[in-house]
């Protein structure tokens, strides 16, 4: 396997912090990373929050589409609020582009703080707690 997510459980905030170390080059790199996702979140049995940070993500333009319909079902299936930290700009426009195509969360925060204060806001629009 080419690349590997961290996945950290933020008790306090009942959210999750991820941080995948990824160049997502081909299909079978899509297929990893979503396996990854998929392994980690079925855990929970329920919808998460989470903070992505980016610090170490890349796509490769070629494989953007596949990509962005793996994000969307990862998003569609396992999350429920979320942001991301620390995008490249191909990264964003990527996000951008599949949120835009599949109706999924493309939200932005400068810091992780930043991205947990606007999820646990989010919330609170909600009525959620």
């Amino acid at each position: 396997m080419k690349g590997k997510i961290d996945f950290r459980y933020d008790r306090l905030n009942d959210l999750i912090i991820a941080t995948p170390h990824w160049t997502i080059e081909t299909d079978a790199d899509v297929a990893d990373w979503y396996a990854q996702y998929e392994s980690h979140m079925q855990g929970y049995g329920r919808k998460m929050d989470m903070v992505i940070v980016l610090d170490h993500f890349e796509i490769k333009p070629a494989i953007a589409v596949s990509w962005g319909v793996a994000r969307a079902k990862i998003h569609q299936q396992f999350t429920r609020f979320n942001y991301r930290v620390r995008a490249t700009n191909r990264v964003r426009l990527f996000v951008n582009t599949s949120g835009a195509r599949y109706d999924v969360a493309t939200e932005e925060a400068a810091t992780v703080a930043d991205a947990i204060d606007g999820i646990l806001a989010a919330r609170r629009a909600a009525n959620l707690g």
